[in-house]
C-alpha cells in the first residue's frame, strides 16, 4: 500500500473530482461487485487526498439516480469521471450518463490494458508517500482492498481510484 497518510484536514484551495467504478448488481447472487464513486482531492502540492468514497449495489437505474444525487450535492465545479468500457455499449453507457448528467462536466476514460496496470499511477503515488486519505469510516474498507490488489476479492475502489488517478479531471 505504501505509505498512505490519514489526513484530519484539506486546504480550502483544493480542486476535486469523482470517479465511478460502475456495476449493476441489483439481486446479484453471491458477493458481487460494487458501484464505487470516489472522490479525489488533488492538493496545492501535487499530492492527492481521497477524501469520500460511496460503495453501494444497485440495478443500473438507482446506480443512475445515486450518480446524480452525488454530482448534484458534488456540485458542479467537480468534474465526473466515467469508464467506459471498449465497444457500442461502453459508448452507449457513457453517453446515456453524460446526457443525464447535463450541467456537469463528465470525462469518460476508455478503459484499456490490465486492471494491474491501471493502477500504476495510484501505485506510484502510494509509495511515494503522495496518497493520503481524510479520516472517514471507510478508510479501512479502501486500505484493506488496495493491500489486497491484485489478488484480493474485490477491486471496485481500486479501479475507481484509477480513474481519478489517470486523468479522470483532476489533470485538466
Amino acid at each position: 500500500v505504501g505509505r498512505i497518510a490519514i489526513a484530519e484536514a484539506l486546504p480550502a484551495d483544493t480542486r476535486m473530482v469523482r470517479a465511478w467504478d460502475l456495476a449493476a448488481s441489483e439481486g446479484g447472487q453471491g458477493d458481487p461487485d460494487w458501484t464505487v464513486g470516489l472522490k479525489l482531492a488533488l492538493l496545492p502540492d501535487g499530492h492527492m487526498a481521497v477524501v469520500d468514497v460511496l460503495r453501494l449495489r444497485a440495478g443500473p437505474l438507482d446506480v443512475a439516480d445515486i450518480i446524480l444525487r452525488t454530482a448534484q450535492r458534488d456540485g458542479a465545479a467537480v468534474p465526473i469521471g466515467l469508464p467506459q468500457d471498449p465497444g457500442q455499449a461502453g459508448k452507449q453507457q457513457v453517453a446515456w450518463l453524460t446526457q443525464r448528467l447535463a450541467g456537469f462536466r463528465v470525462i469518460a476514460s476508455p478503459e484499456s490494458g490490465s486492471k494491474q496496470s491501471r493502477a500504476l499511477p495510484v501505485a506510484a503515488l502510494a509509495e511515494a508517500g503522495r496518497l493520503s486519505l481524510l479520516r472517514a469510516a471507510w478508510n479501512q474498507m479502501l486500505l484493506n482492498e488496495l493491500a489486497e490488489f491484485p489478488h484480493g476479492r474485490k477491486d471496485d475502489q481500486v479501479d475507481a481510484l484509477s480513474i481519478t488517478c489517470a486523468g479522470g479531471g483532476v489533470s485538466d
